[in-house]
């Protein structure tokens, strides 16, 4: 059975942005600052000569809620609030395991932090890696054929 504190639930969204930017000040990140517009929160850091931004997908709280004054529907939009805020530290602690992992395995010489990262590094025009190539991706499997990325298609190779 899982607890509740390895799903998350019991550590705060605030405590889990303070651990992401406490690994990535301790990894050698600077310049690290968290932003939030509506539903989606982003992270975005300098390291090893690159910019990096991160967007995370929050759960929407229910703006439609019971009326102030009605206690029956006052308890229900007490535990919508609950439900809101446990789905919220899940994915801040989802994003924390994420980027732990990522960093661990740079830290450790088995990947760069921009393999780690790649998708989410920035590139002049203020547009990450993955704006660029999920289209074309997109495109590939929507066609089945290879989209270049202004080369040619790779040829097969065979490891001997």
């Amino acid at each position: 059975m899982t607890s509740h504190y390895t799903r998350g639930a019991s550590l705060s969204s605030e405590a889990s942005r303070e651990h992401i930017e406490r690994a990535l000040m301790d990894y050698g990140a600077t310049d690290v600052c968290f932003s939030h517009d509506g539903s989606r929160s982003a992270i975005a850091f300098r390291a090893d000569g690159r910019q990096f931004r991160l967007v995370v997908s929050l759960p929407e709280a229910d703006g439609t809620g019971p009326s102030a004054g009605d206690t029956a529907l006052g308890a229900a939009r007490g535990a919508k609030a609950k439900d809101f805020e446990r789905a919220t530290r899940r994915v801040w602690y989802a994003l924390t395991l994420a980027i732990d992992a990522k960093l661990g395995a740079a830290a450790a010489g088995i990947a760069t932090l921009e393999s780690e990262f790649l998708a989410h590094v920035v590139l002049p025009g203020n547009r990450t890696v993955f704006d660029e190539i999920e289209p074309i991706i997109e495109s590939a499997y929507r066609s089945g054929r290879y989209s270049s990325l202004g080369g040619s298609p790779p040829s097969p190779t065979v490891d001997r």
